[in-house]
């Protein structure tokens, strides 16, 4: 059974546990819900600005399937972050500082030291960027054939191209947004929670969400292991930051990351 076989079979038992919790504790999150609608409202926008510029996005699927699409993953994102949030008052963890700061709800952002974060985001990025950087230059990696027909089936669908544009940047700022709502902020203090990981043994969930994170991303280099080493140190060190800064730190990190990567990776491997 290959790695994306376990993955999906892993996140659909996830998604079923985290509808019948978010039922099950509707009562508890329902003032978490606004959080879920902010970001859908992101979401949307992004997804909005990706359709635009895509110029022929309705040739791959209608646009009530579209719509079907959009609503599902809109109701996930919902889930994920409201469950989430809960899981976090349970378990002591700030969990949007930022966020809550802003909208004068709570003043936890400012007990953080500004330039600390700040260099803890940059110095997740950098760190990404060398080590990878480093792992690919010594293993020479290459797509993989399966990811590679897929992407030039869809890029010529859509019309596109694999170069750097205002578009790829969009569509990695969306992936970085969307994952790190269901991995760090959902799944991880779901498995906190569920396990009773506080504290000393919270390291356990980053560890397990980093090992579903990274197999998310299987079937994508050649050898496939390169791609799993990559990921993997990288969704620790997002799952720390979030422990300790919340999610607004590791969205910005993996988005800066996967920014900087759509103009490096194509010096490291070959599409």
């Amino acid at each position: 059974m290959s790695l994306s076989v376990i993955y999906m079979i892993i996140m659909f038992i996830l998604v079923v546990i985290f509808i019948v919790n978010s039922i099950r504790h509707r009562n508890e999150i329902r003032n978490y819900v606004k959080y879920g609608i902010l970001f859908t409202l992101i979401l949307f926008v992004f997804d909005f600005a990706v359709i635009i510029l895509i110029p022929n996005v309705f040739e791959l699927l209608p646009v009530y399937l579209w719509f079907i699409v959009a609503v599902i993953a809109y109701v996930k994102i919902v889930i994920f972050t409201c469950l989430g949030i809960y899981y976090c008052s349970l378990l002591g963890i700030v969990e949007i500082p930022l966020i809550k700061r802003f909208s004068g709800i709570s003043n936890s952002f400012d007990t953080i030291k500004q330039q600390n974060y700040i260099a803890s985001i940059v110095g997740v990025v950098v760190g990404a960027i060398l080590f990878t950087v480093i792992l690919f230059e010594l293993t020479s990696p290459d797509i993989s054939d399966t990811f590679r027909k897929l992407v030039k089936t869809e890029q010529a669908k859509l019309g596109i191209s694999n170069e750097p544009s205002v578009l790829i940047a969009l569509i990695m700022v969306v992936a970085a947004f969307g994952e790190e709502i269901i991995f760090r902020l959902g799944i991880q203090n779901y498995l906190a929670k569920q396990f009773k990981l506080n504290e000393d043994m919270y390291w356990v969930s980053v560890v397990l969400t980093s090992a579903l994170w990274s197999i998310a991303h299987a079937n994508t280099l050649d050898p496939e292991w390169v791609k799993i080493v990559q990921i993997f140190p990288m969704g620790i060190v997002l799952g720390f930051l979030f422990k300790k800064y919340g999610l607004e730190s590791c969205i910005l990190a993996h988005g800066i990351f996967n920014l900087c990567m759509m103009f490096i990776g194509p010096h490291l491997i070959t599409m």
